[in-house]
């Protein structure tokens, strides 16, 4: 289920893909089932009902984080995406989820000490440059979605 979140969630699903070449199902550590990459995006922008721009906010980190690491690859997109969106929405709100809460948000498909390793990570990797100027996270947000809203056989680098 999308949880009338499909769009959004395939585009960011798409853009992770595109950018990190990770595949649409998580790494399988254990036997739980494991929630495809769309339908796991649908569900973190449902329980956290964070307004957009965070989300695209999220989008810009991991384009960051690509531009620093250009021949990184990942084997989760899960890890990426709730990494980045948990950091988006500590970077515009003043108040905001716990990281137990963001385990919650993820399904659960990490521990707590993970969520933590991956935030600090994930700040250390982008070298702390967690602020978002809003004339270009606008035109950030025009750009994905006109580029990433389909399916396409080629997508653009930014």
């Amino acid at each position: 289920p999308f949880y009338s979140h499909e769009t959004m969630a395939r585009m960011c699903a798409r853009f992770l893909t595109h950018l990190f070449a990770c595949p649409a199902d998580p790494p399988s550590a254990t036997s739980r089932p494991r929630t495809k990459l769309p339908h796991f995006i649908a569900y973190a922008l449902h329980r956290t009902k964070l307004h957009p721009s965070v989300t695209f906010a999220a989008l810009m980190l991991l384009q960051c984080l690509k531009t620093r690491f250009p021949d990184r690859k990942s084997l989760s997109g899960h890890r990426l995406f709730i990494s980045a969106l948990m950091i988006a929405s500590k970077a515009i709100y003043d108040v905001t989820y716990s990281n137990k809460s963001w385990g919650i948000v993820a399904r659960g498909m990490f521990l707590l000490k993970d969520i933590n390793r991956m935030e600090r990570e994930m700040c250390d990797y982008l070298e702390w440059a967690l602020t978002f100027d809003s004339p270009i996270l606008l035109k950030f947000e025009e750009l994905v979605t006109k580029d990433f809203s389909q399916d396409r056989e080629f997508y653009p680098n930014y």
